[in-house]
């Protein structure tokens, strides 16, 4: 048993290396374009809270990308989902408790309602290890290897006013809550969201492959 989760973990590292660096390199461009001030007419390189624009979507698009990605790989090597529509169902319900805890969390709200916001986010995500356990655990390793790295840059980013949008809140939100802040959208939220982006698509992806010989 030990050797298998053992594979198991392996196999989930190999997995997520390629993407993990792909996702730190957009991170970097993105940082070292809002310092050099490229393309400063434009929103490609934004310094406005979130830092919208292109980028930004990209960014966002990459958690259903990648997580279509590991599900076909999975699939093929016979580890696809017991049920394919038990899996594509945890992942509508996550998909629609997610928007609404975003919708939930906007505007001004007091701390009970922001940690009842972010329970349900990870609600969303633990929602997911019920149909797809494998998939799931290969999207979380993913999430927290791209997501680290976006946390030491806002620290480092914050703490050295480097004058982009990684040290940048929300409008209303405290000052002296920035470590908080940035802990709790990229290591609660972020996550969540891939996990949930991922499993969505990913499961509807893998409804349709072939899978392969089940491993031992």
């Amino acid at each position: 048993m030990a050797e298998a989760d053992a594979v198991s973990t392996t196999s989930i590292k190999r997995m997520i290396v390629e993407p993990a660096l792909i996702t730190l390199a957009l991170t970097l461009l993105r940082l070292e374009g809002e310092l050099a001030h490229w393309l400063p007419n434009t929103t490609w390189f934004s310094t406005a809270p979130g830092g919208p624009g292109p980028l930004a979507a990209a960014m966002a698009l990459l958690p259903p990308v990648f997580g279509g990605y590991f599900a076909l790989r999975l699939a093929r090597l016979g580890n696809g989902p017991v049920n394919a529509r038990s899996a594509v169902g945890y992942g509508v319900l996550g998909a629609f408790i997610l928007l609404y805890c975003v919708y939930f969390l906007l505007g001004d709200r007091s701390t009970f309602d922001v940690v009842l916001g972010y329970m349900l986010v990870i609600l969303a995500a633990v929602l997911q290890f019920s149909a797809w356990p494998r998939f799931a655990a290969t999207l979380l390793a993913y999430a927290y290897a791209a997501r680290v790295p976006v946390v030491m840059v806002m620290l480092l980013a914050r703490a050295g006013h480097w004058g982009t949008h990684f040290e940048t809140l929300p409008p209303g939100h405290p000052d002296s809550g920035f470590v908080g802040f940035a802990l709790s959208t990229q290591l609660i939220f972020w996550v969540a969201y891939t996990i949930v982006a991922g499993a969505l698509l990913g499961s509807i992806g893998a409804a349709f492959v072939d899978r392969g010989t089940p491993q031992t």
